[in-house]
């Protein structure tokens, strides 16, 4: 089974202070046995207009335990790289690569979490294949190397260009063999290995493809979801054109390929429409894990905090610990008394996994209502393509629009607090300072 290793800290005890005693030598931090790997386009984000959705973005890494995510068309300038960096500088790494001569076009950017990903900035090579369109990351992690190797891809457009940015990857790799070899693929490649993979079903130009299976064949990647998912159907961008040849196109054009080695301990290969991301690509993620860790459960099960502060729990609590002091009054046997404490015990468990699960916010439940209901409408044979791509496209946005409305609220409610207590010394002012 598969778990989470003991979080032991790495840092050595502090010797006391005088003259003479060295100051201990860093240690790594310890990297978890579970990462998760993301990637999207967002459509350009190097604008005052669309700055905004690194915030959701980076929202999203949280919210999904991102340890890394793979970002295409950034249109970041260096200046706003920068910014970036400055602003987000506590907790994620930011590696971006632009175009040498427009750097507001294209762009691929790769952001490490650094609550999930246990690193500093010289724990991380960084190694940038093809300017604005290719760039590779080696991070810390559980190998027999020590490090885990992604490399993110925006892929042009055009079939012809296409063709020719894979043969620039290989290119790259075969003029710096000391380059180490991909572990991870992610992006936006723009073209399709499979027919069934676009919407009206259509191959790949076979020069493209067959560029493309050269460097997949030449460090053995394979495509994660669709080795997981062989007799599936499904689309990470969909054409919003109302009118024109374009309408209802959609395809699976994002993906993410792992090594062949790698796979048996890869799970959780997903297309995920539930994020507040304003654009047109859905989300794809997939997780490693550390397979010979020590398995570790979840442990014993408590009452959930925030019961602590819930009325009707609360009301129910006393009304149960008042039964009990009642009954164990009335009974002068000392046995008894065992005997009305496991029942007082069994009485506040049930009560509180049940308003508990009855307490789950009513915006979180419709979306998950949402998403079985899309994927019922996916694999529902009866419809037409026309109907499926008119029924999904509708549920698709209901459940985007819902998760902006609980990202606005969580940002209302972090304002709110701030503005309480920003001005008290304790937790919030001193992790703010």
């Amino acid at each position: 089974m598969l778990g989470r290793a003991p979080n032991r800290s790495t840092r050595a005890r502090s010797p006391q202070r005088g003259a003479g005693v060295a100051a201990p030598a860093r240690t790594t931090p310890r990297s978890k046995t579970k990462f998760v790997l993301g990637s999207v386009n967002i459509n350009g984000a190097g604008s005052e207009e669309t700055h905004h959705k690194w915030s959701d973005l980076i929202s999203t890494m949280r919210t999904n335990r991102i340890g890394i995510m793979v970002v295409q068309e950034t249109h970041l300038t260096h200046a706003r790289t920068s910014r970036l960096r400055t602003t987000y500088n506590k907790n994620v790494i930011l590696h971006n690569s632009s175009e040498i001569f427009n750097e507001n076009s294209k762009g691929v950017a790769v952001l490490i979490n650094r609550l999930e990903v246990k690193c500093t900035k010289d724990d991380i090579d960084t190694y940038e294949i093809v300017a604005g369109r290719a760039i590779m990351v080696s991070v810390p992690w559980r190998t027999p190397t020590g490090k885990l190797h992604i490399l993110g891809v925006y892929a042009p457009n055009d079939p012809e260009q296409n063709e020719v940015f894979w043969n620039q990857i290989l290119a790259a790799f075969a003029a710096h063999p000391a380059w180490p070899a991909p572990d991870f693929m992610a992006g936006d490649l723009n073209m399709v290995e499979n027919p069934r993979d676009r919407e009206p079903p259509s191959a790949c130009r076979a020069a493209t493809a067959a560029a493309l299976r050269t460097l997949l064949d030449r460090y053995h990647l394979v495509d994660g979801w669709r080795k997981e998912n062989p007799g599936m159907t499904r689309y990470t961008w969909r054409s919003r054109a109302t009118t024109g040849p374009h309408v209802g196109n959609r395809s699976r054009i994002d993906r993410i390929y792992i090594r062949d080695a790698l796979w048996d301990d890869s799970r959780d290969w997903g297309i995920q429409v539930d994020h507040p991301i304003s654009t047109d690509h859905e989300l794809i993620q997939a997780s490693l894990y550390d397979i010979e860790a020590p398995y570790i459960g979840k442990g014993r099960w408590e009452v959930p905090s925030f019961l602590l502060k819930h009325d009707k729990f609360l009301e129910v609590l006393d009304d149960i610990c008042s039964s009990a002091v009642t009954d164990a009054k009335s009974h002068n046997d000392a046995g008894r008394a065992q005997t009305i404490l496991e029942e007082l015990k069994t009485r506040i468990r049930d009560r509180a996994r049940s308003i508990a699960k009855e307490s789950v916010p009513k915006t979180r439940k419709k979306i998950n209502e949402l998403k079985k209901k899309l994927e019922e409408e996916f694999d529902d044979e009866a419809l037409t393509p026309e109907e499926r791509n008119e029924r999904t496209d509708a549920l698709s946005e209901e459940i985007k629009q819902l998760e902006h409305a609980q990202l606005d609220k969580r940002r209302a409610d972090t304002a709110t607090k701030w503005m309480l207590e920003s001005e008290t010394i304790g937790r919030t002012w001193i992790r703010a300072n």
